[in-house]
């Protein structure tokens, strides 16, 4: 086995073989970093593509599952026993990366993914010295303790992927965008749109593309959210489109699809409603005395509010925050009727051969886009229970994101935007419109990892964070939705 002349390297070769049925390698580096390489080969045996994941390692002198708590970037913690001794290590991970065969994209990968990771571990260190760890990298660890890192079988699986790591299942099926300039068929995995961005000045081609990867998503079995004003768009999302597809190697095909309207589908939920939002929303300020005594008492109820009016009774008369609270409350629920109450999450993301569509009718005042805070942050608790996930469970869509998520910063907006970058961390990912990125919350912004970016009507320019840049022309919808 040859060393690797690469990024970050020279990469000296580990271990070579198959494991779970795919051909596997693992390399380290002098600063004893890993990557790892899966081949993902098709029914004959031949290479179609390489997962890459890249790691760097710590000793940790503490508690390392505190220091795990603490940082945002995925991670694996290994315990080993030696002797009398207990030693801690930490692995930071970039990727994976789902990338073709060409060298120019492996170094182009290892590229991003080290400079990437070697962020993520000034950034540990940070909160290592902060929480009063000691974190040594393991390029300055004795050799005999960086040895025992490897030292066990069991190790193996979160290098290179398996049932209970990653495998090229994980990246969803690979489907078509639409024709290149030599008109060839062009073809991404799900997983490359798990966090993009679409924008441009052509409207069309932007909410062209915006339902082409909403079809790619459900076709590979993962459910979506789809944020939008104008649900009428996605009426006939569940019809067979334009026969014309097939010359894509897809079938026409409807999707399973239902409209949640505030009010009938889906609620303001005061259980999981932010404080600030919810003030904003009321028209108050969240300092008044009155308004306190409302988030006292959602805070005491919490999982129990089924309508706004259970949250506070008008108790101590005598007290005139308490009388306000209930008018403020009162007056809620007389101009919102129906407004408020529970939601039910556990069915948004039901995994299937073909994902469902959840279309979210989301108007321009700020009372539904609160409604759909609430929504998101129960869908973080419920999904959280879970734990965190390589694997993409589902992935929410914003049509007109400026409407929703704007650059202009609002108790709603950075509540929602805080929602959806937590939600990143246990495979919910996210893919706005608008256009421009300006015009978006910058945090939501910088989390997108895929620039789809318009030249005209009808064909894009794409920026994935693994390859070059390309542009495609675009394919039919395999559905009858409309834009």
């Amino acid at each position: 086995m040859d060393v690797l002349r690469l990024p970050y390297g020279p990469w000296k070769p580990l271990f070579s073989g198959k494991y779970e049925g795919y051909d596997i390698s693992l390399y380290q580096n002098p600063d004893r970093d890993f990557f790892s390489v899966l081949i993902d080969a098709d029914a004959d045996g031949n290479p179609k593509g390489l997962v890459i994941i890249m790691y760097k390692a710590f000793l940790v002198d503490g508690p390392v599952t505190d220091l795990i708590k603490g940082i945002k970037t995925r991670a694996i913690a290994v315990t080993k026993k030696a002797g009398g001794d207990v030693y801690n290590f930490l692995l930071l991970e970039g990727g994976p990366k789902y990338i073709g065969l060409e060298r120019e994209e492996i170094i182009e990968t290892l590229n991003k993914l080290g400079n990437s990771l070697y962020k993520d571990a000034t950034l540990l260190r940070n909160i290592a010295k902060a929480l009063g760890i000691t974190v040594t990298a393991l390029r300055d660890v004795p050799k005999r303790v960086a040895a025992l890192l490897l030292a066990e079988p069991i190790v193996l699986p979160n290098f290179v992927g398996s049932p209970g790591g990653i495998t090229t299942q994980d990246f969803g099926k690979v489907l078509p965008l639409g024709k290149g300039r030599n008109g060839e068929v062009i073809k991404e995995a799900a997983i490359e749109f798990g966090r993009t961005a679409i924008v441009g000045e052509h409207a069309v081609a932007r909410k062209k593309f915006f339902r082409i990867v909403l079809e790619n998503i459900l076709l590979s079995g993962i459910p979506a959210i789809v944020v939008t004003k104008d649900p009428s768009k996605y009426e006939k999302l569940n019809q067979p489109g334009s026969h014309d597809v097939q010359n894509y190697g897809i079938t026409p095909i409807g999707f399973p699809r239902r409209v949640w309207k505030l009010g009938t589908d889906y609620f303001l939920d005061l259980n999981f409603v932010d404080a600030n939002a919810l003030a904003n929303a009321l028209g108050v300020s969240p300092a008044q005395k009155a308004f306190k005594t409302i988030t006292e008492g959602i805070a005491a109820k919490r999982g129990s509010i089924n309508d706004i009016m259970d949250v506070f009774s008008p108790k101590g008369a005598e007290k005139y925050h308490n009388l306000r609270a209930f008018r403020i409350m009162r007056e809620a629920k007389d101009e919102y009727p129906n407004t408020f109450g529970r939601n039910n999450v556990s069915t948004l993301l039901v995994m299937g051969d073909v994902g469902n569509a959840t279309v979210v009718e989301v108007g321009e005042n700020i009372i539904t886009q609160t409604a759909l805070q609430s929504l998101l942050s129960n869908l973080l608790e419920f999904i959280s229970k879970r734990g965190k996930s390589r694997k993409l469970r589902g992935v929410v869509f914003i049509e007109d994101a400026h409407r929703i998520v704007p650059r202009v910063s609002s108790p709603v907006t950075d509540a929602i935007v805080s929602t959806l970058a937590q939600l990143k961390d246990y495979g919910i990912g996210f893919v706005f419109e608008a256009e421009d990125e300006i015009h978006v919350h910058k945090t939501l912004a910088d989390l997108a990892e895929t620039t789809v970016r318009t030249v005209n009507d009808d064909e894009v320019g794409v920026r994935l964070l693994t390859k070059r840049p390309y542009r495609v022309k675009l394919r039919p919808f395999a559905s009858g939705v409309t834009v």
